[in-house]
């Protein structure tokens, strides 16, 4: 997933730039604090790589191709030892090399870019926080917050997760305080260093172009149903069956998991260009383990009494 990006680098834009020029020029803009908002509030992938570039003299594409393998293997491992817990080991390799094709496909929608290890660091904290939580270990789902928050407002999914939890009695409130805070503190920093107005934290004009009905438009309900459906391509059946897992599940923390990726999906459909698919790939965690667990139970089901009896 990581090799076809940094080769994609020596592509051109239909404008004739090479991505690799584009690149460098996000991320020097964003070590001087010149990028964008709310780009800029993404901090954390541009100087782990600057810090890497320091330290190792090397080119700072390479060091970011091997900080995204480096997290991607991450998450791939936290994301099995998550699907053991629900499946057997074969069915978690299987959620696992999905989530490596589905990874591949949601990065391939944009151009490459040093800015998206932001998202892959926030996919290991993500992948690190749910497993943590599954096993009731509160510090690390703490400390993980504390670090996505640098690099993507999103790291408040962990705070939902645990206030939830929390609310079920199965954590501590002092765990969702702790968590909260955790979140809340990268937040303020960033926020104050590059100051902008609520209007620019986020864009909030994008709705339109991902609920149906907002704008009345024929292009803008085109827009509407071509975006709805690349995400619903984008796990294409997956869907369905996690969908029927998580409604025959008994796990509760599967019902505070699907209750938090639902707060989720109303943020993304409120403020994030769906086209992106990488925005996607947050409900990779419970979709992929429960999709994986109905196949599972769809292919032992017992036969019923009038099936042709099998040679």
């Amino acid at each position: 997933m990581v090799y076809p990006g940094y080769i994609s680098l020596n592509y051109r834009t239909i404008d004739g730039a090479l991505f690799r020029d584009i690149s460098l020029t996000d991320y020097q803009d964003s070590l001087r604090g010149a990028r964008a908002l709310p780009y800029q509030w993404r901090a954390l992938g541009s100087r782990a790589v600057r810090l890497g570039e320091q330290l190792t003299g090397a080119d700072p594409h390479l060091i970011d191709a091997a900080l995204k393998t480096v997290m991607l293997a991450a998450s791939s491992w936290c994301l099995f030892l998550f699907s053991t817990t629900l499946v057997d080991a074969v069915g978690a390799l299987l959620a696992v090399a999905l989530y490596l094709l589905l990874t591949t496909t949601a990065f391939a929608t944009q151009g490459p870019s040093i800015y998206l290890l932001n998202d892959h660091i926030f996919m290991a904290g993500w992948c690190v926080a749910v497993l943590a939580a599954r096993r009731r270990r509160w510090t690390p789902v703490m400390l993980v917050a504390f670090a996505t928050a640098w690099a993507r407002e999103t790291a408040v999914l962990i705070v939902i997760l645990v206030a939830l939890e929390a609310w079920k009695g199965r954590a501590p409130w002092s765990a969702c305080f702790a968590c909260a805070a955790a979140a809340a503190v990268p937040t303020i920093v960033l926020r104050t260093m590059y100051r902008a107005p609520v209007e620019a934290w986020a864009w909030w004009h994008v709705a339109a172009m991902n609920v149906p009905f907002l704008d009345w438009s024929a292009a803008g309900f085109t827009l509407v149903l071509r975006n709805n459906l690349k995400v619903i391509l984008f796990m294409n059946v997956l869907w369905l069956l996690a969908l029927a897992g998580w409604k025959r599940a008994a796990d509760p923390f599967l019902r505070s998991l699907g209750l938090t990726l639902v707060c989720y999906a109303v943020m993304v459909w409120a403020v994030a260009y769906l086209r992106e698919l990488r925005h996607m790939l947050p409900f990779t965690v419970l979709v992929l383990s429960l999709a994986v667990l109905e196949i599972e139970r769809l292919v032992r089901r017992p036969e019923s009494p009038d099936a042709p009896v099998r040679p």
